[in-house]
């Protein structure tokens, strides 16, 4: 109840904010789904193609989870310092917001073309192959990137000098303790997609192929 009020709280106080970032993720993502009806016949079946060969590799050779998860936590890992960086630079902050765009791209762009390409079965394996990891991932990025969005802000407009590092120190901690709270979200999604993910692939094989 006491974790529901938090977050009840801060998107209250960070309604516009939020609702921008969502904003974002959303162009991203029709942005993403658009694409597909402009790719050229080549690039069409350049991605067919390696669509038939993920399949066959996943159908023939087990997933190491442990290697998934170490590739998946360190693109995290990338992601979390950029955005905590860009909070830090000030004039970087707008740039969260193409880093949101661009995840939404990602997974417009995935899940059009799925179902472009295998119809309702693309559907269905988009929504428990591309979706589970994402509901905790896209979440976390948002709220992360809310942070590094008001701490920039809180630079430009805190009448105090940064010079007074004690002061500066003190938000400084606080941000970067916040934002590893909030890393745990992406930490979480990379054990789904580790773990849970590659589980529904392998049980959808045979509906898909």
């Amino acid at each position: 109840m006491k974790i529901k009020g938090i977050i009840y709280k801060d998107v209250k106080e960070n309604f516009i904010l939020y609702f921008l970032l969502v904003l974002a993720l959303m162009i991203g993502i029709s942005a993403g789904a658009i694409t597909i009806s402009v790719l050229s016949k080549d690039q069409s079946q350049s991605l067919i193609s390696f669509l038939d060969s993920f399949f066959k590799v996943l159908n023939q050779e087990k997933i190491d989870s442990l290697i998934l998860l170490k590739q998946s936590i360190l693109n995290n890992i990338q992601t979390i310092i950029l955005v905590w960086i860009l909070g830090l630079t000030v004039i970087g902050a707008p740039i969260v917001f193409v880093i949101i765009a661009l995840r939404g791209f990602i997974v417009g762009f995935t899940v059009g073309f799925l179902i472009n390409e295998l119809g309702f079965k693309g559907f269905v394996f988009s929504l428990l192959t591309i979706l589970p990891q994402n509901i905790f991932v896209i979440p976390g990025m948002i709220a992360l990137s809310v942070l590094s969005i008001n701490f920039a802000i809180k630079i430009i407009t805190s009448k105090r000098r940064i010079g007074k590092n004690s002061s500066f120190l003190s938000e400084l901690t606080r941000y970067s303790i916040h934002a590893s709270i909030l890393s745990l979200f992406l930490f979480i999604g990379s054990l789904v997609e580790a773990y849970i993910t590659p589980t529904f692939m392998q049980l959808l094989l045979g509906y898909v192929l």
